[in-house]
């Protein structure tokens, strides 16, 4: 009989557990950014397209590098190229506070870090995941990956808050310096961490070939396949987040701490969907389960579109984040378990184009859309064309959920 893995023994054991709390503290750091860069664009533009542009500065060195990173990820000493990644990172989250305080920032400048900390992000994220199985036994997997969406959702949700207070309070640039500090978290955890080496246990092969063969084992598994395009346009069409300065400032009117509470909402949302999902353990079905969360989801962007008032509005971006995280959860653990650990990198980096190159794209999408039918316009038709989307993608995948159970 499997026995059910607790969180706590998996935070218990040193180098997961100072692993997963300095992400933690530089997970709430970068949300500061988050929230002060797209605060900063709207104040100096007012435009809901150069706000949505964010997006495809994001997204653009995402769809070119990630998979780069992933392989670097398999290639390389792990934990080297995390401390190289958060020291560059660092530099330029100060860059951008250093800019504001001499006030000289311009939305060029904005553009360009953001291109050059998601290519950054590129090689990160692939690595962190990877570097999981070195840190538990493989029977804590689970549960582990399972604290990697609670962690960032956590990070969401305090983020989004706190950097609001601060941008009120002490100015954006504060919010930059912040972020830059919090990167030594992980740095130090890094460098304190028992292990030797983080290799990855495979053999180097041609990069090209390396490349391919993770491409090749997500075509080959039609689940998988099929969750990662139902996603992928659930969230480029339903990019609301992205507009969620115009939904705080112009449609709601409650400023820079209602920005934080309607970033945040999500966030604490989600800590309670993925909170449920690790109760439930591992449930079956998760193909037909995720399919009715994303559904729910789609109901979501609408309603939300549509409200006018705060506290509403902030009700629905909680139970957006719940379903998102739901479905994210059950979707990562049957990815992460169906992948040898020598493709983790790789495939990661794969995954990594859709869910989050996907919600970048998304966000110059809903921008250019907003231009024209407003921020609720452009929410309210990405929603019914998600809800199209999974429509059209249901069938497909509760047809394989046989194979999966």
């Amino acid at each position: 009989m499997q026995v059910r893995v607790k969180p706590w023994h998996v935070l218990a054991q040193r180098d997961f557990g100072l692993f997963w709390s300095s992400l933690l503290i530089s997970g709430i750091g970068s949300q500061l950014t988050t929230v002060a860069l797209a605060w900063q664009i709207y104040e100096i533009t007012g435009s809901p397209l150069q706000l949505g542009l964010v997006g495809l500065f994001r997204a653009l060195p995402v769809i070119v590098s990630a998979l780069t990173g992933g392989l670097l990820a398999d290639r390389m000493d792990r934990r080297r190229l995390l401390i190289a990644t958060q020291l560059l990172a660092m530099a330029l989250s100060f860059l951008l506070g250093l800019l504001t305080d001499l006030g000289v920032i311009r939305v060029w400048h904005i553009y360009a870090v953001t291109f050059f900390s998601t290519a950054l992000m590129t090689f990160d994220q692939p690595t962190r995941s990877a570097m999981i199985p070195n840190l538990v036994p493989r029977e804590h997997l689970a549960t582990a990956f399972a604290l990697n969406v609670t962690l960032r959702q956590t990070a969401l949700l305090a983020g989004p808050f706190v950097g609001g207070v601060v941008i009120a309070w002490a100015g954006v640039r504060w919010a930059y310096y912040l972020d830059a500090a919090s990167f030594l978290a992980i740095i130090g955890c890094l460098l304190s961490m028992r292990l030797g080496q983080v290799l990855p246990a495979t053999k180097k092969e041609p990069a090209l070939k390396s490349l391919l063969e993770g491409f090749v084992f997500v075509r080959n598994n039609p689940l998988i396949l099929g969750m990662l395009v139902m996603d992928t346009c659930v969230t480029f069409f339903g990019a609301y987040r992205a507009m969620m300065p115009v939904f705080a400032k112009d449609i709601l009117g409650v400023g820079a701490p209602g920005l934080g509470a309607l970033l945040g909402a999500p966030a604490m949302g989600a800590l309670v969907g993925s909170g449920v999902v690790m109760a439930l353990g591992n449930p079956r079905g998760k193909a037909r389960l995720i399919v009715s969360i994303t559904l729910l989801y789609t109901a979501g962007l609408i309603a939300f579109a549509l409200s006018r008032s705060f506290a509403f509005s902030f009700l629905v971006a909680f139970f957006l984040g719940g379903f998102d995280a739901m479905g994210e959860t059950l979707r990562m653990t049957l990815i992460q378990m169906a992948t040898p650990d020598e493709l983790r990198g790789r495939v990661q980096g794969l995954v990594h184009v859709f869910v989050i190159g996907g919600p970048f794209m998304g966000h110059a999408q809903v921008g250019l859309v907003a231009a024209v039918l407003g921020a609720p316009g452009a929410v309210v038709a990405g929603g019914l064309i998600a809800a199209a989307v999974v429509g059209l993608m249901a069938k497909r995948i509760t047809r394989l959920t046989a194979a999966e159970s």
